[in-house]
């Protein structure tokens, strides 16, 4: 009895074994079999599109797709171009070159002309700036305006941050405890820690963007100052000429 019983045991272990080669080798064939049904599609130089088995050494850098049995593309490298009309240029595109026309756009229309050439809009910058300020203290002190705002903001989130940090305290304080006790901590107090360091960190990325806010309002503000003083410098040496 004690002989069948290891007999069928070792039986049902073989048949288990001999189930998981098979699949195994099912799993490792698969990509094999798929592998011989691909079709590669590739473009000749004169645009021609071609579907074969392999693609020719000499197209091999262009690029090419891959399909499938079923025609479906399952690795798309490049655009079905010859690397050599891109850069050609049509009749069209040569003459408004040469008329100095901007590129046209996706709809084949020309693009419009810039109202103003650089000059002109740098011109009109600086008697906005010299007709918005009577000063360089008036710079300064808009900039401090919109600083303060940042400061406000960030006295804010720094608040939310320390009544978040003190709560998350308090739910590590809980979860040690019952630990030193040996009681197992509930899903909600570890879930209620998880959903607190998330905040903790949304409030130091959103302290990071004001970080970078200031600094970018207080470089704005210096370039205006610095082509203030140098318009100022300018317009007082032609009056006085």
């Amino acid at each position: 009895m004690e002989y069948r019983a290891n007999h069928g045991t070792n039986r049902r272990g073989l048949v288990a074994l001999a189930a998981a080669l098979t699949a195994v080798l099912v799993l490792l064939s698969g990509p094999a079999l798929a592998q011989k049904k691909k079709v590669y599609r590739w473009v000749d130089d004169d645009g021609n599109v071609h579907y074969t088995e392999s693609v020719p050494p000499e197209h091999r850098d262009a690029g090419h797709d891959v399909l499938n049995d079923q025609g479906l593309v399952v690795d798309e490298n490049q655009r079905l171009t010859p690397q050599q009309q891109d850069a050609q240029k049509s009749e069209e595109e040569i003459k408004a070159e040469e008329a100095g026309e901007l590129p046209r756009d996706s709809s084949g229309l020309p693009r419009p002309k810039p109202l103003y050439t650089e000059a002109e809009k740098q011109q009109r910058m600086d008697n906005f700036l010299m007709l918005r300020y009577e000063s360089e203290q008036e710079i300064t002190d808009a900039m401090e305006v919109e600083i303060k705002q940042l400061n406000y903001d960030r006295r804010l989130i720094e608040g939310s941050q320390s009544s978040i940090m003190d709560a998350w305290r308090g739910h590590i304080h809980e979860a040690a405890n019952r630990q030193r006790a040996g009681q197992k901590v509930e899903e909600g107090v570890q879930r209620e820690i998880t959903k607190l360091q998330s905040e903790l960190a949304q409030n130091r990325r959103e302290l990071a963007a004001l970080e970078a806010r200031e600094e970018k309002i207080r470089a704005d503000f210096q370039a205006q100052l610095d082509r203030y003083r140098f318009l100022a410098e300018k317009y007082a040496e032609e009056n006085s000429g």
